[in-house]
């Protein structure tokens, strides 16, 4: 298993997990990525690394040990941090 780490608006690799920021979890087995959020993150940074962790699933993060990975998995999520309020979550033409 690959971790990527959020960091400097893009991911980067990781030698563990990331206890205070957002990781990406590459699972190779499972063909899945999984997306951690912890509980401090603001939006703006769940959702510009859910937007860069959802381009890795469609293009793939180039390592240095196993080349590309990630292209074509399924994206998870995981955590709670930066979600956004139930008033958000509806287009509001979806009410009338």
């Amino acid at each position: 298993m690959i971790i990527l780490e959020y960091r400097d608006s893009k991911f980067h690799e990781a030698s563990g997990p990331s206890v205070s920021g957002i990781s990406l979890k590459v699972d190779e087995a499972q063909k899945k990525l999984i997306l951690i959020v912890p509980a401090g993150a603001s939006m703006i940074q769940r959702r510009a690394a859910e937007r860069n962790a959802r381009g890795i699933s469609k293009i793939g993060f180039q390592t240095n040990a196993k080349g590309g990975v990630g292209r074509g998995f399924e994206l998870v999520f995981e955590g709670h941090g930066g979600g956004l309020p139930d008033r958000l979550k509806h287009s509001p033409r979806e009410v009338y």
